[in-house]
Formats: structure tokens, C-alpha cells, sequence
């Protein structure tokens, strides 16, 4: 089952999906390439409780931010 991620939906991540549509699905993967990408331009205290399980959930799955 192959799960999609509008960035729209997520605060942080709509603001660090500046160079595509953000009402565009995305695959998990990709959403978690662009958090690793851009981890330096997440601010951390305003990540919603819902953005904050996505992150630890794509964690698990695909590896670790590299916090700066």
C-alpha cells in the first residue's frame, strides 16, 4: 500500500516544499527526502503533534534527521 503526503497538510513541511505545488500528493519517501534535505529550516517548536508523528513514523521507516 503506498501511502501519499499532501504538504499542505503539514506546516513545516508546506514551507520547506517551496519549489513544487504543495496541494500535490507525494509519496512518503519523497516527503522524507525533503524533510533530511531542508531538517536545517524546520522549526521544531512549531511542528504540530500531527507533523510530529508523521516525521517520527517516516523516521522508522526510512532513517534519521540529521539535526543541525
Amino acid at each position: 500500500m503506498r501511502t501519499e503526503i499532501i504538504p499542505n497538510d503539514y506546516s513545516e513541511l508546506n514551507l520547506i516544499c517551496w519549489f513544487r505545488r504543495r496541494d500535490q500528493p507525494i509519496s512518503e519517501e519523497e516527503a522524507w527526502a525533503i524533510y533530511e534535505r531542508n531538517w536545517r529550516y524546520v522549526y521544531q517548536e512549531y511542528l504540530s503533534e500531527e507533523e510530529k508523528v508523521l516525521i517520527e513514523r517516516l523516521k522508522k521507516k526510512f532513517g534519521s534527521v540529521q539535526k543541525s
